[in-house]
């Protein structure tokens, strides 16, 4: 298996290594790569924002001797809860370097969940910014174990800058069956679950891209990302600049101004991130300076994109054939499915999330009731999973992990089905199952493409269960309530809808709704 050691090292080539010692492997094998940031490292403000994967890999180290400082040994455990960074991927390695295990929780959390989850974690020692400990009460007794600020002590804990200056002990990483890192679930369907990943899981995870960069691209290739430090992906994404070694543009902030300024100057061939990220950026076809100009490859992690959104992209290039890449995904699972698209005028259906193979992986439609797998094309049913990317289980919650597992495979939670031809189509969540409009996702990229003026929507179920519409617009501007109701005339049942500003809409830390909060939000009293 390719995921293997073995495998790894005839994909990977001389950057193969322990994830643990990623970085320091990328530089290895391909010197000072350009790293480019849209913000400096809180940790290390001096290297500024354009640096390159050299100096990465020494800060790795450095922080290693951090880390060790603050008493952080082989197999313990490191929450990491600070504004998303590329330098919460730093102290990750750093903490992978000494066979410690990082667990990246996403600041955006509510602060019960954050302490829940640093509960489950045994109360380890967290290292956190400011902004986090009095937001979230981290420096409250019991909360933590030793809790270090990486900015500061006005909120408490010990700052970082007294823990500088010590050595850093030998690598020391943890075997590639060992848990070797810990994410979490994005909250959308209830309390975040901790998500366990070994050295396999994430080079598992990391396999496609590899491959596929491998395939598609070549030395004078260009990867930008918009990607949340706190995410399974922004970890097994440093298995791809090792392998490939190419410069990469690595944002955090998906606001399309500050986006493309950086775009522009640097003129990525390859722009990955989540589709409502891209939705956002979906002004900047237009832009003067043209920053998605250059773009030949466009890939969206995790969700289905509309149609809308990928026919701007494609549009926004101005090479011969851009391709739109589509990666059907989980933290659980990695890439599902996979599909590409390079018509600009023509997209299709976009809940047509790719074929399983293409991501190495198996997949089955079983009856979510009876669990009998469901063989005949059309069917929809319960999407269950195989593949070489698949997780460690929920860390302190051997309960819900084997209740996912069904015969060896896992279930998703997602509803979907398969065509003739292999290729799957989602339907949605099982716990966002409008009765009334059971292809809602369809129902929205219809309506975003009749509207352009809507940034976002959303259908939901009522009080009643009845389908009910959220919505946002570009620079909320007023809906024109005759253009809605025309849009919406073969669409029984759905009427006005709730308008709100796009930052007034709960999302997750990858700025997905958070379907179960908004309907809280818009329907208090539902249940």
């Amino acid at each position: 298996m390719l995921a293997s050691p073995a495998g790894r090292r005839c994909l990977w080539g001389s950057a193969a290594a322990p994830w643990g010692l990623l970085a320091e492997a990328a530089a290895g094998a391909h010197g000072p790569i350009p790293l480019w940031l849209d913000r400096p490292f809180s940790i290390a403000p001096r290297q500024g924002v354009d640096t390159d994967y050299a100096a990465f890999a020494r800060l790795v180290v450095e922080a290693s001797g951090w880390l060790h400082q603050a008493g952080l040994r082989h197999g313990d455990v490191v929450a990491i809860v600070k504004a998303h960074n590329v330098d919460v991927v730093a102290l990750a390695q750093a903490a992978g370097r000494l066979g410690a295990v990082p667990a990246l929780l996403a600041p955006e959390l509510d602060p019960d969940t954050i302490r829940a989850l640093l509960h489950r974690l045994g109360r380890p020692l967290t290292i956190a910014d400011d902004t986090a400990i009095a937001t979230h009460g981290l420096a409250a007794a019991g909360v933590t174990g030793r809790l270090v600020s990486v900015d500061g002590t006005e909120a408490g804990g010990i700052e970082l800058d007294d823990l500088r200056g010590g050595p850093a002990p030998p690598p020391a990483p943890r075997a590639d069956h060992e848990l070797v890192a810990v994410t979490h679930t994005s909250g959308t369907t209830g309390v975040s679950k901790l998500i366990s990943h070994t050295g396999v899981s994430l080079a598992g995870q990391s396999l496609v891209q590899v491959l596929g960069g491998r395939l598609l691209l070549g030395r004078r290739d260009v990867i930008a990302t918009c990607l949340t430090t706190a995410h399974a992906r922004s970890l097994s994404g440093l298995a791809t600049i090792a392998a490939l070694g190419l410069p990469h543009l690595a944002m955090v902030d998906p606001d399309p101004a500050s986006a493309a300024t950086l775009m522009a100057r640097r003129r990525p061939t390859l722009i990955e991130t989540f589709p409502n990220v891209f939705a956002r950026w979906e002004g900047l076809a237009k832009h003067p300076d043209a920053p998605l100009a250059n773009a030949r490859i466009f890939l969206s992690t995790f969700d289905a994109a509309h149609p809308r959104t990928i026919r701007m992209m494609l549009t926004s290039s101005r090479r011969r054939l851009p391709v739109y890449a589509q990666a059907y995904a989980q933290s659980e699972t990695g890439a599902i499915a996979l599909s590409f698209r390079v018509s600009r005028r023509q997209v299709g259906n976009a809940r047509l999330v790719g074929w399983p193979a293409l991501a190495f992986n198996r997949v089955r439609i079983v009856d979510p009731t009876t669990d009998k797998v469901l063989h005949g094309p059309g069917l929809p049913g319960a999407i269950e999973v195989r593949g070489p990317g698949l997780f460690a289980g929920y860390l302190g919650d051997a309960e819900r992990t084997a209740n996912g597992w069904h015969d060896g495979w896992w279930r998703t939670g997602d509803i979907g089905s398969r065509r003739t031809d292999g290729a799957l189509r989602l339907q949605g969540r099982v716990v966002d199952a409008v009765a009334s409009a059971p292809d809602y996702l369809a129902w929205e990229d219809i309506l975003l493409a009749r509207l352009g003026e809507l940034d976002e929507l959303v259908i939901l179920a009522d009080r009643a269960g009845r389908p009910a519409a959220i919505a946002s617009t570009r620079d909320s501007i007023p809906l024109d309530p005759a253009r809605w109701s025309a849009a919406t005339s073969d669409m029984p049942g759905l009427g006005t809808p709730r308008m709100l500003a796009w930052d007034e809409l709960p999302t997750t830390a990858t700025w997905k709704v958070r379907r179960g909060a908004l309907r809280s939000q818009v329907f208090p009293d539902a249940t």
